[in-house]
């Protein structure tokens, strides 16, 4: 791993947990859950997971995307795990049914997110260069 993935990964991190902070001060002005048929969307967890992925890409390039895939998917294996472990009546059927779609689409952004912010840091990079 090169120092810019690590970099990457470093900033992604520190984001989520800028926007964890930020959840937590403003408790249920700001933490808006939208109810779905497929289960319920924290839509200010989901922007911070694109914005992390963009932020952690702009840093660490072009193959950041792996690990933008990889850090949400390790975070999210946490949370089943926890909420499996905490609540012994739940299984980890119904926790995935319950955040199926917040799962799919925070790996979707993860990955969209850090596929834009290596384009913009790449452009951002360029014109560095040429000036």
């Amino acid at each position: 791993m090169d120092k810019r993935i690590l970099s990457g990964c470093i900033a992604s991190l520190l984001t989520l947990m800028l926007f964890a902070l930020i959840s937590f001060m403003f408790g249920a002005r700001l933490h808006h859950v939208q109810a779905t048929p497929w289960g319920e969307l924290p839509l200010l967890d989901v922007a911070g997971v694109f914005a992390a992925a963009f932020v952690g890409g702009a840093i660490g390039g072009a193959r950041f995307w792996w690990f933008a895939l990889g850090l949400v998917a390790l975070l999210w294996a946490l949370v089943l795990f926890v909420m499996v472990t905490v609540q012994p009546e739940m299984t980890l059927a119904k926790v995935w049914r319950f955040n199926q779609l917040a799962i799919v689409l925070n790996l979707v952004l993860a990955w969209l997110g850090a596929f834009l912010g290596a384009q913009v840091g790449a452009r951002f990079g360029a014109r560095r260069a040429a000036g």
